[in-house]
């Protein structure tokens, strides 16, 4: 890019307006601009010159002072400005009513595909948040399966233990039974 072309950013930076409002300002007095680049439709490949700039200018004072956007383009046809549009200038009204829809639907499709690309993204990214939350519920079923084996596992030892203290109680119990019994004949034993 050489010194005498400048971006839409530049432009505007210089002029003191938005990128949007610059951008709005090249569509509707593209007849007046020796837009450059390889798109001239395309806001990044955009470029505009010094005479340009002071077009541009001009129109930024006149909008400013109240004027309409007709009365602008106006006055710059007074001045002999875009003759070369003057002399076609109901051929290239059709045009520009043609382009200036052209470029609505263009970026109405553009949109569209945009959002579609945003949806499709969403779509994919709870996909994978459904393949995260099924595969963490395997893993709980299986952590839960191993749970309840080690549950069942401390259950039965558990009663394993019940039931060897039941049976060391009993034998407790008879053979306190038996040495009572036995203590008792022996102490009566003596006696008579």
């Amino acid at each position: 890019m050489t010194d005498a072309l400048k971006t839409v950013q530049q432009a505007a930076t210089d002029l003191g307006v938005s990128p949007n409002t610059l951008k709005r300002w090249t569509k509707d007095f593209a007849p007046f601009l020796s837009l450059s680049g390889p798109l001239a439709n395309d806001g990044a490949s955009r470029r505009l010159t010094a005479e340009d700039l002071v077009v541009l200018g001009r129109i930024k004072e006149r909008l400013a002072s109240g004027s309409s956007t007709e009365e602008v383009v106006e006055q710059l046809h007074a001045e002999g400005r875009g003759e070369t549009a003057s002399l076609t200038t109901t051929h290239e009204s059709g045009l520009s009513t043609q382009s200036a829809g052209f470029v609505m639907l263009t970026d109405t499709l553009r949109a569209m595909i945009e959002n579609q690309q945003t949806i499709q993204n969403s779509l994919q990214v709870n996909r994978n948040l459904q393949g995260v939350i099924i595969q963490d519920n395997f893993n709980l079923k299986e952590e839960n399966m191993k749970l309840r084996d080690r549950m069942q596992k401390l259950e039965q030892e558990l009663a394993d233990l019940r039931k060897r203290d039941s049976d060391h109680r009993l034998l407790l119990e008879q053979r306190l039974a038996f040495l009572e019994q036995e203590a008792r004949k022996g102490i009566l034993g003596k006696l008579f």
